[in-house]
């Protein structure tokens, strides 16, 4: 008989329940309220809206805007300009930031260029707040936006990417637009329901509340775009006091200071250094502007007077205000950038690289270079690509050195030629580290990194790109099966490097000396950065000593089988091992040989 079936936790059917509790309520609600109805599905269509436009722009990936983006930044005025005006073009200080991220990761631009447009993106958001002041408030969108949704969807289902790119802009900028609209008339009808200037707080104690909400919404919505749209929609429609205002569109910049923190817990090291600069920025924007905004409103008062607007133009006051605070934080902050680039790397430090001696004592290795923002964009993807195979290859010829029971002197720099000739001791039992145990603490996890990486890329690749994504993965499988080749030659090694045999024991220190030879030279061919002709004759001379060493040894082996120095079964141990030494090394040279991507492929 089968067992009977356990009941649901109590927790396990509550969650279903209240959830389905709450929609019953909203929809209620907004059944009996349909301006709150409207107001909630403008917010809904603009969020909506950003995805659209986020996910058009991505389809250039390799474009424009990536090699505007490497060309743009050698100077932070550059970088300051391409934030403010990236951001005017796309609407999203997120996307930009990302992509900023994502090509800092990739070590396409230096940290200053990467806070040069995170600053310039803040700016460039205060253009959303011009248009919708100027234009917005006053046009019939809707009637802009609904074109735009039905050029959109054709394009959408083109079969080119950058058509379908062009698609989801359109779509995007006409939802942007419905959803404006239809926040104008939810907040128009509000009053109708219930009147929100009832709850107006005035002084301080009414800049900390909005100040919260409009963080609040922020965090809520991922958007202070948003959060700024609701806030001109309520003040164009009375429903919002103008100091309030103030306070929820300073709230708003505070918000994004929880986004970034986010989009830092997926970053690599690059990543959450530029993601610190942007959470500094905005807080300390945020609160000085909270402190002297009373300043600031009267400095708004003097500079719309002097540029001839009423003095109950709320919305372009708005606008202008938002305007302000950003050039204050950017007066506030551009003095200390030189500081603050010097800080990041000692406040949040590169992890170190294993190496050298007890392997085993070191910190578990994952993926150094990889992030979520990299993932968007096959370019920037294939470049950590590459460096984190020079991660997993660095120690792969580490655990591969351990296996052999090189000296940590050795290890510590492969690529001394002097250590090629220095004595090669056997060493004690307590310096010799299990293969199996480093694979699994230094390279596995890099490798699950790695393959998990591609298989969650979230961009669509060129034909080429994706051929070289290929080769990376090979080569990513190549070094694995390096090290696992190492690990089966330890298993006899540890048995019979303290043989009683000395012809025995001299087989395994012949292997163990071509190993050191191998990996030195793959350790300079990694350094090098040679060119393709001399790479060429460097690898077909690799090729050479190697077959001469296979030959010599299998001679010498029958040599010794003939004299009795050697039995049958150790003679085929050492062949086995020769077997699994010369395709450890074939692995390490075809993933060398993989990663020789060229430049601008990466750049496709």
């Amino acid at each position: 008989m089968s067992e009977p079936r356990s009941l649901p936790a109590p927790a396990a059917l509550l969650r279903p329940a209240g959830l389905l509790l709450g929609l019953v309520v909203v929809v209620l609600l907004f059944l009996r309220h349909p301006s709150l109805a409207q107001l909630f599905a403008g917010v809904a269509l603009f969020l909506l809206g950003m995805r659209y436009l986020e996910d058009g722009f991505r389809a250039f990936t390799g474009g424009a805007l990536e090699r505007w983006l490497a060309a743009s930044t050698d100077r932070l005025w550059k970088s300051l300009t391409f934030g403010t005006l990236s951001t005017a073009l796309v609407q999203s200080s997120s996307l930009v930031t990302l992509l900023s991220i994502a090509f800092l990761s990739a070590g396409l631009i230096s940290l200053t260029a990467g806070i040069g447009i995170v600053f310039g993106a803040n700016l460039g958001t205060t253009t959303g707040a011009w248009l919708i002041a100027l234009v917005g408030l006053k046009l019939d969108l809707a009637q802009v936006g609904m074109p735009l949704l039905v050029f959109g969807v054709v394009l959408e289902r083109h079969r080119q990417a950058r058509w379908r790119g062009t698609g989801q802009v359109l779509l995007g900028i006409g939802l942007l637009f419905l959803g404006i609209d239809q926040m104008k008339a939810g907040f128009a009808g509000l009053d109708q329901v219930f009147d929100l200037t009832a709850y107006q707080v005035e002084g301080w104690r009414g800049i900390a509340l909005y100040a919260v909400l409009g963080t609040l919404a922020t965090v809520l919505m991922q958007s202070s775009h948003a959060t700024l749209m609701i806030t001109l929609a309520a003040l164009a429609s009375g429903q919002l006091d103008y100091s309030n205002a103030l306070a929820m569109a300073v709230g708003a910049n505070l918000g994004t200071t929880v986004t970034a923190l986010i989009a830092a817990l997926g970053a690599n090291n690059a990543g959450r250094q530029l993601a610190a600069a942007h959470i500094l920025f905005n807080l300390l924007t945020g609160l000085v502007a909270l402190a002297v905004l009373p300043l600031l409103a009267h400095l708004v008062d003097w500079l719309a007077d002097w540029m001839g607007m009423q003095a109950t133009a709320y919305t372009l006051k708005l606008a202008l205000f938002h305007t302000l605070f950003n050039l204050l934080g950017l007066a506030l902050m551009l003095p200390m950038l030189p500081v603050l680039v010097r800080l990041l790397p000692r406040w949040l430090p590169a992890p170190a690289l294993v190496s050298g001696e007890d392997l085993a004592e070191q910190p578990r290795s994952r993926a150094l270079y990889l992030d979520e923002a990299a993932r968007r964009h096959a370019d920037t993807a294939l470049k950590v690509l590459q460096q984190e195979l020079g991660h997993l290859a660095a120690n792969s010829r580490q655990v591969i050195a351990s296996a052999l029971y090189l000296p940590p002197e050795f290890r510590q720099d492969m690529t001394r030629e002097r250590a090629l000739s220095e004595p090669l001791p056997v060493p004690p039992l307590a310096e010799r580290e299990d293969a199996d145990a480093l694979y699994h603490q230094h390279i596995k996890g890099i490798y699950a990194d790695i393959v998990d990486f591609l298989s969650h890329l979230d961009c669509d690749p060129l034909p080429e790109q994706q051929q070289a994504l290929m080769q990376l993965n090979l080569a990513a499988r190549d070094l694995v099966e390096a090290v696992k080749a190492a690990k089966h030659l330890q298993s006899n090694l540890r048995k019979h490097i303290d043989s009683q045999r000395p012809a025995l024991r001299e087989g395994y220190r012949q292997l163990r000396e071509q190993g050191r030879l191998l990996l030195s030279d793959q350790a300079r061919r990694d350094a090098d950065g040679l060119s393709v002709t001399v790479e060429q004759q460097r690898s077909d001379a690799y090729v050479d000593q190697q077959q001469l060493f296979r030959s010599q040894f299998e001679q010498r082996l029958n040599q010794q089988l003939r004299a009795g120095e050697l039995d049958g079964w150790q003679a085929t141990s050492l062949l086995n091992d020769l077997h699994y030494l010369l395709e450890s090394s074939a692995n390490l040279r075809a993933a060398h040989d993989a990663l020789a991507i060229p430049g601008d492929l990466a750049e496709a």
